[in-house]
Protein backbone atom coordinates (compact mmCIF):
# COMPACT_ATOMS: atom_id res chain seq x y z
CA UNK A 1 0.00 0.00 0.00
CA UNK A 2 2.32 2.63 1.34
CA UNK A 3 5.26 1.41 -1.23
CA UNK A 4 2.57 3.41 -4.00
CA UNK A 5 2.79 6.29 -2.17
CA UNK A 6 6.47 6.24 -1.72
CA UNK A 7 7.15 5.60 -5.58
CA UNK A 8 5.08 8.15 -6.79
CA UNK A 9 7.00 10.60 -4.53
CA UNK A 10 10.50 9.52 -5.09
CA UNK A 11 10.22 10.78 -8.35
CA UNK A 12 8.30 13.52 -7.37
CA UNK A 13 11.12 16.43 -6.80
CA UNK A 14 14.01 17.77 -8.70
CA UNK A 15 17.45 18.66 -7.61
CA UNK A 16 17.07 21.78 -5.54
CA UNK A 17 19.32 24.71 -5.98
CA UNK A 18 21.19 26.13 -2.58
CA UNK A 19 18.92 29.21 -1.39
CA UNK A 20 15.37 27.79 -2.17
CA UNK A 21 13.16 28.46 -0.31
CA UNK A 22 11.79 25.12 1.75
CA UNK A 23 8.48 25.95 2.09
CA UNK A 24 8.82 26.89 -1.77
CA UNK A 25 10.05 23.06 -2.11
CA UNK A 26 6.87 21.56 0.01
CA UNK A 27 4.39 23.68 -1.63
CA UNK A 28 5.02 22.45 -5.00
CA UNK A 29 5.37 18.76 -3.36
CA UNK A 30 1.86 19.46 -1.90
CA UNK A 31 0.35 20.62 -5.17
CA UNK A 32 1.45 17.58 -7.30
CA UNK A 33 0.66 14.85 -4.76
CA UNK A 34 -2.42 16.18 -3.65
CA UNK A 35 -4.33 13.89 -5.53
CA UNK A 36 -2.71 11.11 -4.05
CA UNK A 37 -3.91 12.84 -0.62
CA UNK A 38 -7.33 13.20 -1.18
CA UNK A 39 -7.61 9.55 -2.16
CA UNK A 40 -6.43 8.56 1.35
CA UNK A 41 -8.91 10.95 2.27
CA UNK A 42 -11.47 9.14 0.44
CA UNK A 43 -10.63 5.68 2.72
CA UNK A 44 -11.88 7.25 6.14
CA UNK A 45 -14.50 9.44 4.18
CA UNK A 46 -16.39 6.51 2.62
CA UNK A 47 -19.25 5.75 5.09
CA UNK A 48 -18.53 1.75 6.51
CA UNK A 49 -21.18 -0.77 7.97
CA UNK A 50 -18.63 -1.66 10.25
CA UNK A 51 -16.77 1.67 11.42
CA UNK A 52 -13.95 1.10 13.43
CA UNK A 53 -10.38 1.39 14.03
CA UNK A 54 -8.12 -0.54 11.59
CA UNK A 55 -4.83 -1.03 10.62
CA UNK A 56 -3.10 -2.21 8.03
CA UNK A 57 0.15 -3.84 7.21
CA UNK A 58 1.64 -4.07 4.01
CA UNK A 59 4.54 -6.58 2.48
CA UNK A 60 7.26 -3.74 2.59
CA UNK A 61 9.65 -3.25 5.79
CA UNK A 62 9.72 0.34 5.04
CA UNK A 63 6.56 1.40 4.31
CA UNK A 64 4.26 -1.22 6.15
CA UNK A 65 1.51 0.55 8.12
CA UNK A 66 -1.68 2.79 7.50
CA UNK A 67 -3.94 3.55 10.24
CA UNK A 68 -7.91 5.15 9.90
CA UNK A 69 -10.75 5.49 12.65
CA UNK A 70 -14.47 6.13 11.88
CA UNK A 71 -17.01 6.46 14.18
CA UNK A 72 -20.48 6.58 13.41
CA UNK A 73 -23.91 5.27 11.80
CA UNK A 74 -27.26 6.05 10.85
CA UNK A 75 -30.76 5.40 11.64
CA UNK A 76 -34.66 5.64 10.60
CA UNK A 77 -36.87 8.34 12.37
CA UNK A 78 -39.90 6.06 11.85
CA UNK A 79 -41.70 3.31 10.31
CA UNK A 80 -44.07 6.19 8.97
CA UNK A 81 -42.08 8.13 7.98
CA UNK A 82 -38.58 5.89 6.93
CA UNK A 83 -36.41 8.87 6.35
CA UNK A 84 -33.11 7.70 6.65
CA UNK A 85 -30.33 9.91 8.31
CA UNK A 86 -26.59 9.18 8.57
CA UNK A 87 -23.07 10.82 10.07
CA UNK A 88 -19.51 9.50 10.36
CA UNK A 89 -16.47 10.81 10.93
CA UNK A 90 -12.84 9.62 10.13
CA UNK A 91 -9.47 10.31 10.69
CA UNK A 92 -6.19 8.23 8.89
CA UNK A 93 -2.57 8.85 9.16
CA UNK A 94 -0.22 7.34 6.18
CA UNK A 95 3.34 8.61 5.76
CA UNK A 96 4.18 8.71 2.10
CA UNK A 97 8.31 9.35 1.67
CA UNK A 98 9.68 12.26 -0.75
CA UNK A 99 13.44 12.41 -1.87
CA UNK A 100 15.21 16.10 -1.70
CA UNK A 101 18.34 16.66 -3.45
CA UNK A 102 21.09 19.47 -3.40
CA UNK A 103 22.45 18.19 -6.45
CA UNK A 104 25.09 15.73 -4.69
CA UNK A 105 23.54 14.73 -1.72
CA UNK A 106 19.89 12.93 -1.31
CA UNK A 107 17.57 12.72 1.87
CA UNK A 108 14.56 10.99 2.23
CA UNK A 109 12.13 12.56 4.19
CA UNK A 110 9.35 10.92 5.82
CA UNK A 111 6.30 13.45 5.78
CA UNK A 112 3.31 12.12 7.49
CA UNK A 113 -0.43 13.02 6.33
CA UNK A 114 -3.26 13.45 8.59
CA UNK A 115 -6.97 13.07 7.05
CA UNK A 116 -10.09 14.27 8.98
CA UNK A 117 -13.46 14.07 7.54
CA UNK A 118 -16.47 14.47 8.29
CA UNK A 119 -19.59 12.76 5.86
CA UNK A 120 -23.17 12.85 6.24
CA UNK A 121 -26.44 11.64 4.39
CA UNK A 122 -30.03 11.98 3.67
CA UNK A 123 -32.13 9.27 2.01
CA UNK A 124 -35.51 7.41 2.03
CA UNK A 125 -36.02 3.91 3.02
CA UNK A 126 -38.43 2.13 0.36
CA UNK A 127 -39.75 -1.23 1.84
CA UNK A 128 -39.84 -3.72 -0.93
CA UNK A 129 -40.71 -7.01 1.15
CA UNK A 130 -41.10 -7.42 4.98
CA UNK A 131 -37.37 -8.08 5.33
CA UNK A 132 -35.99 -6.41 2.55
CA UNK A 133 -35.00 -2.50 1.74
CA UNK A 134 -33.95 -0.13 -1.15
CA UNK A 135 -32.15 3.04 0.15
CA UNK A 136 -30.50 5.69 -2.17
CA UNK A 137 -29.03 8.49 0.03
CA UNK A 138 -27.05 12.25 -1.68
CA UNK A 139 -23.89 12.38 0.59
CA UNK A 140 -21.69 15.61 1.15
CA UNK A 141 -18.66 15.13 2.78
CA UNK A 142 -15.86 18.34 3.84
CA UNK A 143 -12.92 17.68 6.03
CA UNK A 144 -8.84 18.34 6.07
CA UNK A 145 -5.65 16.57 4.54
CA UNK A 146 -2.23 18.11 6.93
CA UNK A 147 1.00 17.77 6.51
CA UNK A 148 3.50 17.40 9.24
CA UNK A 149 5.95 18.92 6.37
CA UNK A 150 7.14 22.00 8.96
CA UNK A 151 8.97 19.83 11.55
CA UNK A 152 9.84 17.03 8.58
CA UNK A 153 11.20 19.83 6.31
CA UNK A 154 13.30 21.91 9.02
CA UNK A 155 15.33 18.44 9.89
CA UNK A 156 15.77 17.74 6.04
CA UNK A 157 16.78 21.61 5.74
CA UNK A 158 19.55 21.64 8.58
CA UNK A 159 20.79 18.63 6.85
CA UNK A 160 20.99 20.07 3.10
CA UNK A 161 21.78 23.76 3.64
CA UNK A 162 18.63 25.02 2.60
CA UNK A 163 17.08 28.11 3.67
CA UNK A 164 14.48 27.70 6.57
CA UNK A 165 13.82 31.15 6.36
CA UNK A 166 10.14 30.58 6.21
CA UNK A 167 8.47 27.01 7.09
CA UNK A 168 4.73 26.36 6.88
CA UNK A 169 3.17 23.28 7.87
CA UNK A 170 1.44 22.35 4.68
CA UNK A 171 -2.59 20.99 3.95
CA UNK A 172 -5.91 21.33 2.25
CA UNK A 173 -9.47 21.86 2.61
CA UNK A 174 -11.40 18.67 1.13
CA UNK A 175 -14.73 19.24 0.14
CA UNK A 176 -16.82 16.16 -1.43
CA UNK A 177 -20.49 15.25 -2.88
CA UNK A 178 -21.62 12.37 -4.11
CA UNK A 179 -24.23 9.37 -3.29
CA UNK A 180 -25.36 5.32 -2.06
CA UNK A 181 -27.13 3.36 -3.09
CA UNK A 182 -28.10 0.70 -0.52
CA UNK A 183 -29.80 -3.02 -0.39
CA UNK A 184 -30.26 -4.04 2.82
CA UNK A 185 -31.85 -7.13 4.23
CA UNK A 186 -32.81 -8.38 8.14
CA UNK A 187 -34.59 -11.10 9.61
CA UNK A 188 -35.32 -12.38 12.94
CA UNK A 189 -36.58 -15.75 14.43
CA UNK A 190 -38.43 -16.32 17.62
CA UNK A 191 -35.00 -18.41 18.44
CA UNK A 192 -33.14 -15.14 18.73
CA UNK A 193 -31.04 -15.74 15.93
CA UNK A 194 -30.80 -12.86 13.21
CA UNK A 195 -28.98 -12.49 9.78
CA UNK A 196 -28.16 -8.97 8.35
CA UNK A 197 -26.77 -8.33 5.02
CA UNK A 198 -25.98 -5.24 3.25
CA UNK A 199 -25.17 -4.37 -0.35
CA UNK A 200 -23.24 -0.67 -0.68
CA UNK A 201 -22.78 1.30 -3.78
CA UNK A 202 -20.52 4.90 -2.80
CA UNK A 203 -19.37 7.35 -5.23
CA UNK A 204 -17.74 10.12 -3.81
CA UNK A 205 -15.62 13.07 -6.05
CA UNK A 206 -13.08 14.90 -3.48
CA UNK A 207 -11.69 18.01 -4.94
CA UNK A 208 -9.62 20.45 -2.16
CA UNK A 209 -12.03 23.65 -1.59
CA UNK A 210 -11.97 27.52 0.04
CA UNK A 211 -8.87 28.96 0.13
CA UNK A 212 -7.65 25.91 -1.50
CA UNK A 213 -9.33 25.40 -4.51
CA UNK A 214 -6.56 26.30 -6.49
CA UNK A 215 -4.81 23.38 -5.97
CA UNK A 216 -5.05 21.17 -9.01
CA UNK A 217 -6.05 17.68 -7.76
CA UNK A 218 -9.16 15.66 -7.77
CA UNK A 219 -10.21 12.06 -6.93
CA UNK A 220 -12.99 9.56 -6.76
CA UNK A 221 -14.04 7.30 -3.74
CA UNK A 222 -16.05 4.98 -5.13
CA UNK A 223 -16.57 1.58 -3.09
CA UNK A 224 -19.38 -1.59 -3.78
CA UNK A 225 -19.24 -3.84 -0.89
CA UNK A 226 -21.19 -5.89 0.81
CA UNK A 227 -21.76 -6.82 4.91
CA UNK A 228 -23.24 -9.68 6.45
CA UNK A 229 -23.69 -10.24 10.47
CA UNK A 230 -25.35 -13.46 12.18
CA UNK A 231 -26.07 -13.36 15.29
CA UNK A 232 -26.57 -16.38 17.94
CA UNK A 233 -27.84 -16.57 21.42
CA UNK A 234 -25.89 -17.98 23.84
CA UNK A 235 -28.32 -18.63 26.90
CA UNK A 236 -26.10 -16.46 28.81
CA UNK A 237 -27.53 -13.03 30.50
CA UNK A 238 -25.63 -9.76 31.47
CA UNK A 239 -27.59 -7.69 33.36
CA UNK A 240 -30.37 -9.93 33.44
CA UNK A 241 -30.22 -9.51 29.70
CA UNK A 242 -29.74 -12.29 27.11
CA UNK A 243 -25.94 -12.12 25.65
CA UNK A 244 -25.73 -13.55 21.57
CA UNK A 245 -22.48 -14.29 19.79
CA UNK A 246 -21.64 -11.97 16.59
CA UNK A 247 -20.05 -13.42 13.37
CA UNK A 248 -18.94 -11.05 10.42
CA UNK A 249 -18.22 -11.59 7.49
CA UNK A 250 -17.52 -8.44 4.80
CA UNK A 251 -15.62 -7.51 1.23
CA UNK A 252 -15.54 -4.39 -0.97
CA UNK A 253 -13.95 -3.58 -4.11
CA UNK A 254 -12.08 -0.27 -4.31
CA UNK A 255 -13.37 0.89 -8.34
CA UNK A 256 -11.70 4.02 -7.32
CA UNK A 257 -8.22 6.28 -6.73
CA UNK A 258 -8.53 4.73 -3.45
CA UNK A 259 -7.47 1.15 -4.70
CA UNK A 260 -4.69 3.05 -6.61
CA UNK A 261 -2.93 4.42 -3.12
CA UNK A 262 -3.74 1.51 -1.12
CA UNK A 263 -2.24 -1.01 -3.44
CA UNK A 264 -5.03 -3.33 -3.49
CA UNK A 265 -8.52 -3.39 -5.84
CA UNK A 266 -10.23 -4.91 -3.07
CA UNK A 267 -10.49 -5.78 0.93
CA UNK A 268 -11.94 -8.75 3.09
CA UNK A 269 -13.02 -9.06 6.75
CA UNK A 270 -13.53 -11.60 9.20
CA UNK A 271 -14.96 -10.73 12.40
CA UNK A 272 -16.50 -12.09 15.99
CA UNK A 273 -17.29 -10.94 19.03
CA UNK A 274 -20.22 -10.82 21.31
CA UNK A 275 -23.56 -8.53 21.69
CA UNK A 276 -25.77 -7.56 25.00
CA UNK A 277 -29.17 -6.83 24.91
CA UNK A 278 -29.53 -3.88 26.94
CA UNK A 279 -33.26 -3.04 26.37
CA UNK A 280 -35.45 -2.52 29.80
CA UNK A 281 -31.98 -1.94 32.16
CA UNK A 282 -30.56 1.18 33.87
CA UNK A 283 -28.68 2.09 30.52
CA UNK A 284 -30.56 5.13 28.84
CA UNK A 285 -31.79 4.99 25.31
CA UNK A 286 -29.45 2.16 24.10
CA UNK A 287 -30.80 -0.80 23.31
CA UNK A 288 -27.68 -3.30 22.55
CA UNK A 289 -24.42 -2.69 22.49
CA UNK A 290 -21.62 -5.16 20.64
CA UNK A 291 -17.72 -5.43 20.43
CA UNK A 292 -16.35 -7.13 17.47
CA UNK A 293 -12.91 -7.89 16.39
CA UNK A 294 -12.03 -8.24 12.70
CA UNK A 295 -9.38 -9.34 10.62
CA UNK A 296 -9.07 -7.87 7.23
CA UNK A 297 -7.19 -8.98 3.83
CA UNK A 298 -5.91 -7.58 0.32
CA UNK A 299 -3.48 -7.82 -2.03
CA UNK A 300 -0.49 -7.33 -0.60
CA UNK A 301 -1.76 -6.12 3.01
CA UNK A 302 -3.28 -7.69 6.10
CA UNK A 303 -4.87 -5.66 8.81
CA UNK A 304 -6.90 -6.00 12.08
CA UNK A 305 -9.80 -3.50 13.83
CA UNK A 306 -11.36 -3.38 16.62
CA UNK A 307 -15.46 -1.88 16.37
CA UNK A 308 -17.31 -0.96 19.66
CA UNK A 309 -20.78 -0.39 18.38
CA UNK A 310 -24.65 0.53 19.88
CA UNK A 311 -28.06 0.49 18.74
CA UNK A 312 -30.23 3.03 20.02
Amino acid sequence: MRRIFAIAALTLLPAVAQGQSIDDIFGEAIRDNISSALSVYGISAVPSETASTLRLESESDTYDTFLASQLGGGFTLSDSVPLYLEGFIGISRYDPVFLISDGTTDSLLPLKWTTVSATGGIGWEFELTENLSLLPMPQISIGRVQSDSSIAAQIIADGIGLDTSFINGGGATVGGIGGSLTLAYNKRWDSDYEVDFTLRHTHMILRPILGDSDLSGEADAITTGYWSRLRIPTGAQLFNRPVRIVLENSGSVLWGDQGTVMGTDWLAQIGAGGEVDLDETFVPWITTTRLVARYTVGQRLTGFSIGLAASF
